[in-house]
C-alpha cells in the first residue's frame, strides 16, 4: 500500500510547502499529494484554501505569484524541483462551485497545468492529476500528456458511483474519503474488478491505516506520512 503525504505533509507541516514535501519524500513516504490554483498572473501556485486571512479574507485568484510567494505561498514550478522525481507526486486541482476561481468547464487550471507539465517534460507515468471537478480531469486525460487521472469524491458519494464513473471515463484511480471506504466491506474487490486503483483520503489515524492495508486498498493519502510509516512498520 502507497503511503502518500497529504499537502506534502500536514504534519509537522507547513502544508503545500517545499519543506512539507521534502519531510514526507526524506520519512518513506511513496510520494506527495499537492493542492493547486491560480494566481492573479496565470500562474500554478500551491495552496488548498481559496481565500486566505493572511490577505484579509481575498481571494488568492486576486494576488500576484510575487506576493504569494512572500506570504509563504510557493510556486508549483519550485514544488516540482524539490519533488524531482522522488516517488509519486497527486496534484489536486482545486476548481469548486462558489470559490472566485470555478471556470467549469473553461478549466484554465488544468490547462495550465497541462501546458506546465508538457514543457518541462516531467516524468509523466510518477504524475496524477485529481479534482473533484470531473471536467478537470477529463480537460487532462484528453491532453495526452501521458499522466494519471483521479476522480477525487466527497464523504457522500458511494465508492460503487465513483468507480463507475472511472472506468467509464478512462481514469486511472478512485480517490475516496475514508468514510466511504471503511463503510463498504467489499470496495476493493469492485475497485479491483473494474480495473480502477483505490486510493483513499484522509487518513489521521494509524488505526485506520492498519485496516486500510488489511482490507487491500492501493493507497492512502494522510496527514503525517511519517508516522503513519512508522506504525506500518516501514522506518
Amino acid at each position: 500500500m502507497e503511503v502518500l503525504g497529504h499537502r506534502g505533509s500536514r504534519t509537522p507541516g507547513p502544508e503545500n510547502t517545499v519543506e512539507a514535501v521534502d519531510a514526507a519524500l526524506r520519512a518513506g513516504a511513496d510520494g506527495v499529494e499537492l493542492d493547486i490554483r491560480r494566481s492573479a498572473d496565470g500562474d500554478l501556485v500551491c495552496v488548498h484554501d481559496a481565500r486566505l486571512p493572511r490577505f484579509g479574507g481575498r481571494a488568492v485568484i486576486r494576488r500576484s505569484t510575487r506576493e504569494l510567494a512572500s506570504r509563504g505561498i510557493p510556486a508549483l514550478t519550485e514544488m516540482l524541483d524539490v519533488w524531482g522525481g522522488r516517488g509519486r507526486l497527486i496534484l489536486e486541482i482545486k476548481n469548486q462551485p462558489g470559490q472566485p476561481d470555478f471556470d467549469a468547464p473553461r478549466e484554465r487550471t488544468a490547462r495550465a497545468l497541462v501546458e506546465l507539465l508538457r514543457a518541462r517534460g516531467h516524468a509523466a507515468p510518477a504524475i496524477t492529476v485529481s479534482s473533484f471537478d470531473w471536467f478537470a480531469i477529463e480537460a487532462v486525460r484528453d491532453a495526452g500528456i501521458g499522466v494519471g487521472t483521479a476522480f477525487l469524491t466527497m464523504p457522500r458519494m458511494s465508492v460503487s458511483g465513483g468507480i463507475a464513473y472511472v472506468r467509464s471515463a478512462g481514469h486511472t484511480e478512485l480517490h475516496a474519503h475514508v468514510s466511504a471506504v471503511r463503510g463498504v466491506p467489499d470496495a476493493v474487490r469492485r475497485a479491483r474488478s473494474a480495473g480502477v486503483r483505490l486510493v483513499t483520503w484522509t487518513v489521521t489515524e494509524a488505526e485506520a491505516a492498519l485496516e486500510l492495508r488489511d482490507a487491500g486498498v492501493d493507497g492512502i493519502i494522510c496527514d503525517d506520512p511519517a508516522g503513519i510509516s512508522r506504525a506500518l512498520g516501514r522506518g
